[in-house]
């Protein structure tokens, strides 16, 4: 039998929210699109994200960049406003992600993506320089330095990936395209945040730090990203996605985010999930739901912020994509219909505001004056699987152990109402629920209303009395890979 047990009296301190603080998209681009920023003013609302980081600020669709009559670049932030203007009105901040590109000012024609992302050096650095000066000088001519004081500035996408950057081997030559976008940054105002350097599986980070301390560059912060899967090949020499272990992305995240702060500075995680494949089962799975609390919960107090990747499954990367669920990265499907992984937000977002002490790693405590909460998890995986392939099939789903939770400082001999919410199999689990056939293709729209209602988590509510102590006792019986917030009401 697990226990959990906590007091109402015995306070850890105030939660600390920083899985909520920020969110991804693709790119600004999509984010224009109505049914994406819809999708992100909810999860706003229920979920409580600040900021959201995309790809493209500078892309073609942004119209940002334009040679004139004599060749000289010239700059257009109308699109930006738009978009900015919008993510500043639903409560919602911009991790600036500087980059790729821009067409007209790239020295070759490399791009990633079905949408076409430059990924070649400038071939003017000052031209570089100029538009991050000249873009960071129009926000703060639009919203004003208060508020841009608490945007963060990020240089690049994955320059050490060879998707992403065509001189993905040099370190020398991104640290000059950093160096660039960070004197500009820091020219318009000296306490804007800059950093870097938005590195695939966090490498770099020693790199960077060191270049910045003896060049006297300034950096305010460290980006990276981590995904729990990794690559392999079959015998027959086809890449599959493995994944290996459940703390991966909590072991990168803890090592490095202990170095950061021996440096005096943050690591902001701007990308990460369980598979780095927008085509990965895992990502729609009810599995996905406790795999995200299971590494959330491990680097508190390692990382600032960690963006997980990304909202909605209108995702182009690799091309529109045609099928409901088609192991999308979102944590909402194309049709609206939201997964687990979104629904584990949301019970993050019930906790209260004051966390209380609780020894388990798999659960989280926390009070507030409508009452208290207990959210509690088991994640189950074999020490190696192919992520496509096992999370398509029917996974093993026994029962994992009991948990008794006891809560105690309450009044004694008072009857409660708890409120059980609950995610697993067949429990919050569209993917499951639409694999049924009952909802057609999803291309009515009563069809995706009907499947959100059918795939919301399991809600029971049931009585229990304080004992003479004042302590509350109720037991959770869970499944593997299942998740419970327990509202106890006062």
């Amino acid at each position: 039998m697990r226990n959990i047990c906590v007091s109402i009296n015995d306070e850890k301190g105030k939660v600390d929210r920083f899985f909520a603080r920020c969110i991804s998209a693709g790119r600004a681009g999509e984010l224009m699109r109505f049914p994406v920023m819809e999708q992100l003013e909810r999860a706003r609302r229920e979920c409580g994200f600040e900021y959201i980081r995309f790809h493209g600020l500078f892309h073609e669709e942004m119209n940002v960049v334009r040679r004139n009559a004599a060749s000289k670049p010239e700059f257009s932030f109308a699109y930006i406003d738009m978009l900015f203007d919008k993510l500043l009105s639903i409560g919602i901040r911009p991790v600036c992600e500087l980059g790729l590109m821009p067409r007209d000012m790239a020295s070759e024609e490399k791009y990633v993506f079905w949408w076409k992302m430059n990924v070649s050096m400038p071939r003017d650095m000052a031209e570089w320089g100029a538009l991050v000066a000249a873009f960071v000088r129009h926000v703060t001519n639009r919203y004003g330095e208060d508020e841009v004081k608490k945007w963060y500035f990020e240089v690049w996408n994955e320059p050490n990936h060879p998707h992403f950057f065509t001189e993905y081997k040099n370190k020398e030559a991104y640290f000059a395209l950093y160096d660039a976008a960070a004197l500009a940054v820091k020219g318009v105002n000296a306490e804007y945040r800059v950093g870097g350097p938005a590195s695939a599986g966090m490498a770099w980070i020693d790199d960077i730090i060191e270049h910045c301390r003896e060049n006297g560059v300034p950096i305010d912060f460290i980006t990276s990203h981590s995904y729990g899967a990794r690559g392999d090949f079959d015998p027959d020499g086809n890449a599959v996605i493995i994944i290996r272990e459940l703390d991966k992305v909590a072991n990168e995240v803890r090592a490095n985010g202990e170095k950061c702060k021996n440096n005096g500075l943050p690591l902001v995680v701007t990308e990460w999930s369980p598979s780095y494949s927008s085509t990965d089962t895992v990502h729609d799975h009810y599995f996905c739901a406790a795999y995200l609390l299971n590494t959330l919960k491990k680097c508190e107090g390692y990382a600032e912020m960690m963006s997980y990747w990304v909202i909605s499954d209108i995702f182009e990367e690799v091309a529109p994509p045609t099928s409901p669920f088609h192991g999308g990265f979102g944590l909402i499907n194309m049709q609206g219909v939201p997964k687990p992984v979104y629904h584990a937000y949301t019970f993050l977002a019930a906790l209260g505001e004051t966390e209380l002490a609780c020894g388990d790693e798999s659960a989280y405590a926390a009070k507030s004056a409508r009452g208290a909460q207990v959210l509690a998890w088991n994640t189950a995986l074999p020490c190696k699987v192919e992520s496509r392939k096992y999370f398509a099939g029917e996974i093993a789903n026994g029962e994992a152990e009991s948990i008794a939770v006891s809560i105690g400082g309450l009044e004694a001999g008072k009857t409660y109402t708890v409120c059980r919410k609950t995610l697993g199999k067949g429990k919050g689990d569209p993917w499951l629920e639409y694999k049924s056939g009952k909802y057609g293709t999803l291309e009515k729209l009563h069809e995706a209303e009907a499947l959100a209602a059918a795939s919301k988590p399991v809600e029971e509510r049931f009585s229990a009395t304080a004992d003479e102590s004042g302590t509350l006792r109720f037991t959770l019986e869970q499944r593997e890979n299942q998740v419970d917030l327990a509202e106890i009401e006062f």
